[in-house]
């Protein structure tokens, strides 16, 4: 980072003076005290339990019969069984507690305010959105897949376009190397939003051309999560940027209370060029993506995409919704109209490329749309697929019908392939994801362990002619927790590129066999069972 704007990352002079400065600067950490205080609530609950426990005669009758009640209502509640059963353990351990906690995640209070205001800015867009018949219209030009364009644009408000190129990535450095290249041609605005943005070579990089390009005029724009972007989400954040003449905002900020509503995080990459180039995958803004550098793995392997054409004006639209989501309750929404044409112009603009292109659908999901759209679009390419599915995922915690429609596909003579990490990032999840890869592979699915760095990449594909290329993992988080954004491919360029890639990915991996799996560590495998009840929370 630049050492003059932010002295938070000055060289440090010697090992022993390094320490104690790391450790004073922990302790004063936002992340710090944020988690010691949220541990300290959970404490004075769980304290609060015990008392009851230790000084209620008839305590533990109560409590068995409160956890019966509540257990017959939660059989009867609609929702995933997996859901349900993650539950249990806790209710079971602690009663008023694990039961509070239940409806405390079942009504996320702490989001309620968030979806309020997500309704009424999507009500406000519409205008920007085709209408039904455009859409219809488009779908044809492909009906074998216009059920799910259909279904993307009445759930997701998610257009299809007919003449938005598409050029596929297979590797962080070469999304990298092309962003820069078109951010140099911004003339009206950039808009940034991404999960992880941290202090390092490729954003010093993007800085010097973003500062550029603000001293020119243009809108620039920067929205990012607090917990995925830990260094920058603290009071210096907004005159760190200001000082570069860029906008920034943080979303929902971590605060030291206990909120449910904290849990949908925005993992989203999005970046849209003037409404023309618009940029979306696994990538994030750390060295590690870009190969620069990276403490853990010889290589980090990722992939994305990028649209040239009016298919960008859709992730602009999704990005300006994030964006004035996070206002002030006296800040109104900005006018879109000064970013996006209205439905006449788009209308005009949906029939002129006839195809050629093949068919784009940028798409968003989230906690709140009530519709599971991103595990929809995945169990829609594994069901219509009649030869090959080849996915790219660094995790695998599935639900029972994502599982189920994964052994379908290869039970009906489908060869399903997924590539997934040889390591981990993130312990506890690699353990239980393996569990979930044994139940594959024991029914028919191919796994593939890369072996040359981690794999974070978030593509499938079927039959060389339709697939998706996001920031949507294969796992609960993703699905149902957190905010994400995907682009639905059929017949373009960039689909036979990702088979190409996969292909060639493949080349580095080393199958998971039955036989493989007994070898994995005990430990591993146990700690993998252990909290594969927990995987829907996780």
């Amino acid at each position: 980072m630049n050492r003059a704007k932010l002295r938070k990352f000055k060289v440090k002079p010697n090992a022993k003076t390094l320490a104690a400065r790391k450790l004073r600067t922990f302790l004063k950490s936002r992340l710090f005290v944020i988690s010691f205080l949220i541990l300290v609530q959970f404490l004075i609950m769980l304290l609060f339990t015990i008392i009851l426990q230790s000084n209620m005669a008839y305590f533990f009758e109560v409590s068995a019969a409160v956890s019966a009640v509540f257990l017959l209502y939660l059989v009867n509640t609609p929702g995933k069984n997996e859901f349900k059963i993650a539950w249990i353990l806790p209710v079971i351990l602690a009663p008023f507690f694990g039961i509070s906690l239940y409806f405390m995640y079942k009504f996320n209070q702490g989001g309620i305010n968030l979806k309020k205001k997500l309704r009424k800015l999507r009500a406000d867009t519409k205008d920007y959105i085709p209408p039904k018949r455009d859409a219809r219209a488009v779908a044809e030009y492909f009906p074998e897949v216009k059920d799910i364009a259909q279904y993307l644009y009445n759930f997701g408000d998610a257009t299809g376009y007919l003449d938005s190129e598409t050029q596929y990535f297979s590797c962080g450095e070469d999304f990298f190397a092309d962003l820069i290249d078109e951010l140099k041609k911004a003339e009206r605005y950039i808009f940034i939003e991404f999960f992880i943005v941290e202090p390092c070579q490729i954003l010093d990089k993007l800085l010097q051309i973003l500062s550029k390009k603000a001293k020119e005029g243009v809108d620039v724009r920067i929205l990012f999560d607090s917990i995925g972007s830990v260094a920058l989400s603290s009071a210096m954040e907004s005159d760190y940027f200001k000082s570069f003449g860029i906008q920034s905002k943080i979303w929902l900020k971590f605060i030291p209370v206990f909120n449910t509503g904290l849990n949908n995080r925005d993992h989203r990459k999005i970046i849209s060029i003037d409404g023309k180039v618009s940029y979306t995958g696994g990538v994030n803004i750390t060295d590690e993506y870009a190969n620069i550098y990276s403490k853990r793995f010889a290589y980090w392997k990722d992939a994305g995409i990028k649209i040239t054409g009016p298919a960008s004006r859709t992730f602009t639209l999704m990005f300006l919704e994030m964006w004035n989501v996070q206002n002030k309750k006296d800040v109104p929404c900005e006018n879109f109209e000064n970013f996006i044409p209205k439905e006449a112009q788009l209308c005009l603009e949906n029939h002129t490329g006839k195809g050629k292109a093949g068919l784009v659908i940028p798409y968003g999901d989230d906690a709140y749309n009530g519709a599971d759209i991103g595990e929809n679009v995945y169990r829609y390419i594994l069901q219509n697929a009649t030869k090959n599915v080849s996915i790219m995922t660094p995790y695998v915690i599935i639900d029972g019908s994502m599982m189920d429609t994964l052994i379908f596909a290869a039970s009906r003579g489908v060869n399903v392939e997924l590539i997934v990490p040889q390591y981990y990032d993130h312990y506890i999840s690699f353990c239980v994801g393996r569990t979930y890869i044994k139940n594959l592979i024991e029914n028919g699915v191919k796994v593939y362990a890369y072996q040359s760095g981690f794999i974070h990449s978030k593509v499938f594909i079927a039959d060389n002619k339709m697939g998706t290329v996001g920031s949507i993992n294969l796992d609960y988080r993703s699905f149902y927790h957190h905010f994400e954004c995907g682009t639905f491919l059929y017949r373009t360029k960039s689909i036979k590129e990702a088979q190409k890639d996969f292909d060639k990915t493949k080349l580095e991996c080393k199958e998971i066999t039955v036989e493989n799996y007994k070898k994995i560590p005990w430990y591993v495998r146990t700690t993998g069972w252990i909290f594969r009840i927990f995987g829907p929370l996780m």
